[in-house]
């Protein structure tokens, strides 16, 4: 939980702590827990902790920058989930279960899954350099 000490971070036209204690400071999505002080934490080397507001109904969709659309979420699940609805985010839960299970068995598609993945990350960690 948010130390008393720490600065009233704003968000629109409400406080970063509200959100922020609507999960008891972990993500809404995983559970991990969060810092309150690591808000938008730009080091993609230090994300433990690091955390976004999640606009329950997206902006780009007519939701509102207010803490009552917003629940916290950590920096990875947050950017996994990005524009998608529940219905997407779960089916990609699904297929991300099948493809662990398939690399874990080192199938052809495991393998063939694993080395995307690792490629995949090579280029993003490319595209960040720039």
């Amino acid at each position: 939980m948010a130390a008393p000490d720490l600065p009233l971070i704003m968000f629109g036209s409400k406080s970063l702590l509200i959100i922020f204690q609507k999960t008891e400071g972990h993500c809404h999505f995983c559970g991990d827990p969060l810092r309150l002080h690591k808000y938008g934490c730009k080091d993609i080397n230090d994300l433990g902790g690091a955390w976004e507001a999640d606009h329950v109904i997206q902006r780009g969709k007519g939701g509102k920058k207010e803490a009552e659309n917003c629940l916290p979420a950590c920096v990875r699940c947050n950017r996994l989930r990005w524009h998608r609805k529940g219905n997407n985010l779960r089916e990609l839960l699904l297929l991300g279960l099948i493809a662990k299970d398939e690399i874990k068995k080192s199938s052809a598609v495991g393998n063939t899954l694993k080395a995307m993945r690792a490629k995949r990350l090579m280029n993003n960690k490319k595209r960040r350099r720039k």
